[in-house]
């Protein structure tokens, strides 16, 4: 049986913290699908990260946050570039979902901290064929789609929470690459806009459209909804409400830590079926709960 890993591409990411007076708080390795690997990897799952990371400070504090969650970092790239920064603004109140403010502008000086390498790695390496991929997204490039076509025996998995990440594609090219998809994770920031470019008016029809095994709407307090398919193949949703609601310190990488535990919790699912999104629910929220309780986007290890 092929030995089931973890892996994600792109441009790694560095986290920089401020509070709502715009003080500098604290840094670590950030990015979605990164914090997915960091979260799969310290539950003992095998990970591989592959990008570019820019030669500097920024740069090793991120790869050395992977590294010590044991995310195989071997095949990121270092550029002479900058390393990309998110900025992350914490208000001086209570939270509440979309309160926090993520930038790609520093606070301080205003100046675009993001930038994208044009040589990121196109091929998954033969030396990893051999295994059952889970490839994790929450970027649509066309060098993603390129690096996705090189594996051979893959399950894709996307996390959509950022409609800038996709709004300026056109509608043929997202279905080319978001058909490849077996599980997707939306949260409701960005259904109205995706909806509209794919033209679907609602859940039920992106599930179908996608062929998808597993849809996933995150609701923040309000819980998630489950879409899959019976033994009869008829679309069923499932709403789920978190039975505790925790007062959050930070609500970054809250969602990321729900998508990492149903992306591990689907790998090793037989079926899909209530069972499963009672369980995997349970699991991915307490998860959750963890991150939010956490400054920074990252379990503290």
């Amino acid at each position: 049986m092929a030995k089931k890993i973890f892996v994600s591409h792109g441009d790694i990411i560095l986290d920089k913290i401020y509070n709502g007076d715009l003080e500098f708080i604290k840094q670590d390795g950030g990015g979605c699908n990164w914090n997915d690997l960091y979260n799969l990897s310290l539950m003992g799952e095998t990970c591989y990260a592959f990008g570019t990371a820019g030669n500097d400070e920024e740069g090793k504090v991120a790869i050395s946050s992977l590294k010590r969650a044991n995310v195989d970092t071997s095949y990121i790239e270092i550029e002479e570039k900058s390393t990309n920064i998110m900025n992350i603004i914490i208000p001086n109140s209570t939270l509440n979902d979309n309160s926090v403010i993520h930038s790609w502008y520093s606070p301080i000086t205003n100046k675009f901290t993001m930038n994208f390498s044009e040589n990121l790695p196109k091929k998954l390496p033969d030396s990893l064929q051999n295994n059952e991929v889970y490839l994790i997204l929450d970027k649509f490039l066309p060098v993603n789609l390129e690096f996705l076509e090189s594996i051979q025996n893959r399950k894709v998995c996307l996390d959509i929470g950022h409609i800038r990440f996709f709004e300026h594609f056109t509608r043929q090219y997202l279905l080319n690459f978001f058909k490849n998809a077996d599980y997707v994770q939306l949260n409701d920031s960005v259904t109205d806009l995706l909806f509209e470019r794919l033209d679907v008016k609602d859940e039920a029809e992106l599930f179908e459209l996608l062929d998808l095994k597993l849809l996933v709407l995150t609701k923040g307090k309000k819980g998630a909804i489950f879409f899959f398919r019976d033994n009869n193949y008829n679309i069923v949703s499932i709403l789920k409400k978190p039975e505790i609601v925790v007062n959050a310190t930070d609500t970054s990488g809250a969602g990321d830590a729900f998508f990492s535990m149903v992306v591990r919790e689907f790998a090793y699912a037989d079926k899909i079926d209530e069972f499963f999104v009672d369980n995997t629910f349970s699991l991915a929220n307490a998860a959750s709960r963890d991150v939010l309780a956490n400054l920074g986007s990252r379990k503290t290890i």
